[in-house]
Parts: structure tokens; sequence; C-alpha cells
């Protein structure tokens, strides 16, 4: 965290899914070149963590019907990329259904993310390095037993 930057408030979905090979945790990208991410995005004024969840997986993925199974944590650190202090609330989450290996979507909602095309896939904990840092590090140091065990 850097003294005098803004603090934005985040939430993400960590959304497992169990097949015969074991776990695996869907990622997307929307920028060719960039490094998985996974869906969330910004607390708006007002909203629980828990309600920016769903909002956010609805809009970038489309998914609805999902459980949220337990808080993983909350995390701080400085985001140069938006030169801002980052509070982000993760959340394990399952689908109530069995998901296709891989979908697109176009995202809806207000925000920047609108229009923008999703690639949906799953990855295993082999693939963890496909993930951007900023969420990698807190899988590998934190998460990686709820995630993958």
């Amino acid at each position: 965290m850097k003294a005098n930057k803004p603090l934005r408030r985040k939430s993400f979905g960590f959304i497992v899914q169990t097949d015969q090979t074991g776990k695996k945790l869907l990622v997307y990208s929307n920028v060719p070149g960039v490094p998985f991410r996974l869906p969330g995005g910004n607390i708006d004024p007002g909203d629980t963590a828990e309600e920016t969840l769903y909002r956010e997986i609805l809009e970038e993925s489309g998914l609805t019907h999902l459980l949220m199974t337990k808080k993983l944590g909350v995390q701080y650190y400085y985001k140069p990329f938006i030169d801002s202090n980052v509070e982000r609330h993760d959340f394990l989450v399952v689908p109530d259904r069995k998901l296709p290996e891989e979908w697109e979507h176009i995202g809806t909602g207000d925000g920047g993310d609108q229009g923008s095309k999703f690639k949906y896939r799953w990855i295993t904990k082999e693939e963890i390095h496909f993930i951007d840092e900023e969420f990698r590090r807190d899988i590998i140091n934190s998460y990686f037993d709820d995630l993958f065990s």
C-alpha cells in the first residue's frame, strides 16, 4: 500500500469445478497476450462485497446459479496500473451444474467491460503460472488448498 493513494475496493470470484482429472479454476482473457484473470471488479458505494461478486460474475461471464462457499480472504496492495491501493475480497464459488470447458461472453453492465469479449476456460493447478501475478501470488501463498484439494 502507498500513502496518499486512493483506495479501490474490489470483489473477485475464484470459481472451481471438479471433473475426472480433479479441480479446475475458471479464468478468462479479453486482451491477447495478457495473463489470465478472474471475474470480478469494483465494489460500488452502498454495495457489499458479496453483491458485487455476483453482479460482476454475471456481467463478465453470463453465469448465474453459483454458490459462494467461502470467503477466501481480503488482500491489500498497491496496483500501479490504476495508481491506487486495492482492498480485494476473494470468494470461493462453485457452479450448481457442469459448465462447458470453454465459452465466450460479451460483457454487460455500465462499466468499462460493456461490449468486451471475454474468453473463458478452466485451468489446472499445474497451469497457475498462466494467471496474472495480481492473483497468482495469493493462490500459491494462501488459497491453493481451498482451490485444488
